[in-house]
């Protein structure tokens, strides 16, 4: 029941990020980016909007694949970060391509969650925890980001999307 619950927050989650993403393309379908040919380096992805931090794109990337990293361990025990650097994706529709990739393995790891995997602890990181509070961490981590990127959308001159909240 617990697996359920948390399955549709995480779906409703990745939904929300993958609008968060695609603002960058202005409303075309990744499909619609390359037909116009606009696959080249995006400049903006490239922006650093605060001092020291990290750009924008690889902001976007860290965001992606820490979802990855989290269910992925979660589920069949791989706790192998993958890489999120520009230049192996260094446009704005190679960068949806990923996304749309990684949420197509997170659904099916998703749909191998149960309660007990819930119930089961890890002792990889800084303390020890079950792999629901780490799916949870995963959540936080995430909306952290969101935060950070709707803070360099507007630094960059964007309008960060709106989120359809609950409430």
């Amino acid at each position: 029941m617990i697996s359920e619950f948390l399955r549709h927050a995480i779906l409703r989650h990745l939904e929300e990020t993958r609008h968060f993403i695609s603002n960058l393309t202005n409303g075309k379908t990744v499909a619609d980016l390359f037909e116009d040919n606009v696959v080249k380096p995006d400049q903006l992805l490239f922006k650093m909007p605060a001092k020291d931090g990290r750009s924008l794109g690889q902001i976007l990337l860290h965001l992606i694949r820490s979802l990855e990293f989290y269910t992925r361990g979660v589920v069949a025990n791989i706790w192998e970060p993958l890489s999120y650097s520009l230049v192996d994706y260094p446009t704005t529709p190679e960068i949806l391509l990923l996304y749309d990739s990684v949420v197509s393995s997170i659904n099916i790891h998703l749909e191998i969650l149960t309660d007990d995997i819930l119930t089961q602890t890890v002792d990889k990181f800084n303390k020890i925890a079950t792999k629901g509070e780490i799916l949870l961490e995963m959540l936080e981590h995430s909306i952290h980001h969101r935060g950070q990127l709707s803070i360099y959308y507007r630094l960059l001159g964007l309008d960060p999307p709106e989120i359809s909240y609950i409430v």
